[in-house]
C-alpha cells in the first residue's frame, strides 16, 4: 500500500518524515492554508530521496502552477478547487501528473467522475472548506465510484484508523492512503513518532 504525507513545511520535519520512505509528500501552494510553503520554497529534494513531491493548490491558474513546478522543483500536482477538464489536460500536457480532489459527502459525490486526472483523492466535504477537513467520510459512499480510475484515500487517517483503510483496499482499487493533520502536532510540524507507527503498520501488508 502507496501512502502520501501531505502539508508538510518544515525542512527539518521534512527530513525526519522523508526517512520514513513516505512514497508521496504533499507542499500546499494555497495562502489560505495554515501550511503554505510561499512562494519561494523550493523541494528539497537531496532529502527526499525516492519520495515523490506532490504540489497542491486551489483554482491557481494553469500557467502559474507550471512555472512554479518548475522553479520549485515537482512533477505531481494535486488540485483542490474547481478546476475544469481543459486545465487538467494542460497540466498534463505540460508533463505534470494530476490528481484532483473531490469533497465527498454522499454517493453522488463520487458518481459520473471524467476520466481526465492521473488519479483521484477523495476527501470529507464540510461546508464551503476546501482542502481537508481531518474527518473522515463514510467509507461505504465509495460503493458508487464507477470510473475505475485508481484513488487516494484522504480524511481522518490515523494509526488509529490505518489497518481499516487497508481492509478498504482490498474491495476498492486504493493507489494510495494520505495523511495530514491527524499525525500533526500543529499545523505543518508532523509528529515524527506518529508517522513512524502508521509506516511500520503499512509495511506489514
Amino acid at each position: 500500500m502507496k501512502w502520501k504525507v501531505c502539508g508538510m513545511r518544515e525542512m527539518e520535519n521534512i527530513q525526519e518524515v522523508a526517512k520514513l520512505k513516505p512514497d508521496y509528500m504533499g507542499f500546499i501552494w494555497a495562502e489560505a492554508s495554515p501550511r503554505y510553503v510561499g512562494e519561494d520554497f523550493v523541494i528539497p529534494h537531496e532529502m527526499l530521496g525516492e519520495t515523490v513531491a506532490v504540489g497542491v493548490f486551489v483554482n491557481r491558474a494553469v500557467d502559474s502552477i507550471i512555472d512554479l513546478s518548475r522553479k520549485a522543483g515537482f512533477t505531481w500536482v494535486q488540485l483542490h478547487g474547481e478546476e475544469k477538464d481543459e486545465e487538467i489536460l494542460a497540466l498534463k500536457k505540460s508533463g505534470l501528473t494530476v490528481i484532483k480532489a473531490i469533497s465527498v459527502s454522499d454517493p453522488q459525490d463520487v458518481k459520473d467522475l471524467s476520466l481526465t486526472p492521473d488519479f483521484y483523492l477523495f476527501d470529507t466535504k464540510k461546508g464551503q472548506q476546501t482542502g481537508g477537513t481531518g474527518q473522515r467520510f463514510d467509507w461505504d459512499i465509495l460503493a458508487a465510484y464507477t470510473a475505475g480510475k485508481p484513488f487516494i484515500l484522504a480524511g481522518g487517517l490515523s494509526k488509529e484508523n490505518v489497518e481499516e483503510a487497508i481492509e478498504l483496499s482490498k474491495i476498492y482499487s486504493i493507489h494510495a492512503l494520505d495523511f495530514n493533520s491527524k499525525v500533526e502536532i500543529k499545523a505543518g510540524l508532523k509528529d515524527v513518532q506518529e508517522v513512524r507507527e502508521i509506516s511500520e503498520i503499512l509495511a506489514e501488508h
